[in-house]
């Protein structure tokens, strides 16, 4: 049976967000340390790829007398990582995010990292590309308008067009070796994978 690469999972991660969201807007206060379902505090955090808050927690819910239930936090915190730690958060989270968290224990990592890494490549050679054609289009309009060009300036065009078709088979190299990992896999690669 084929298995989709969907987003189900940023569902999911928006339904605990959205249940949880006074835990991770700020930091605990406090005063609500007696109350905090510590489970739920430390799935949320996994699952929005912070590192483990619990040194922080006990030194904030140690001033009103509490100790944090580190089991429980960390039993959640595992568990958050099931759901931070897939191929489908990976390919999101490389799109909007420079860095790779590495929260993902090594028996998690392979499909988060792949799906970070490719996507954050791709956007990196989208925005390399768009510099190349802006400064190359700038030299050309000159060009077309009779305004004086160097001859230096007319090489740097021709370097651009070879630096853009090596960006374009970079990109299609980049975006079929994803394509083939997820299919050798059984998972279909995801549409956006195809707007690069």
């Amino acid at each position: 049976m084929t298995k989709i690469f969907t987003k189900s999972v940023l569902g999911q991660l928006c339904g605990l967000a959205a249940l949880l969201v006074i835990v991770a807007c700020e930091p605990i206060k406090p005063e609500h340390c007696p109350y905090a379902d510590w489970a739920a505090t430390g799935e949320l955090h996994a699952a929005k790829g912070y590192q483990s808050r619990l040194p922080g927690l006990v030194d904030t819910c140690m001033k009103v007398g509490v100790l944090p239930d580190a089991d429980a936090y960390l039993a959640g915190y595992r568990q958050g990582l099931l759901s931070f730690c897939t191929i489908e958060n990976g390919w999101v989270w490389g799109e909007h995010h420079n860095l790779n968290p590495w929260i993902c224990p090594p028996s998690m990592a392979e499909g988060f990292d792949r799906g970070f890494a490719v996507r954050a490549k791709l956007e990196e050679l989208v925005i390399e590309e768009q510099n190349l054609r802006q400064a190359r289009d700038s030299i050309e309009e000159r060009l077309a308008e009779g305004e004086p060009v160097t001859y230096e300036e007319i090489y740097e065009m021709r370097q651009m067009t070879e630096e853009l078709e090596r960006l374009d088979t970079e990109r299609e190299r980049t975006r079929n070796g994803f394509a083939n990992w997820l299919n050798a896999m059984g998972l279909v690669a995801p549409h956006e994978l195809y707007k690069y």
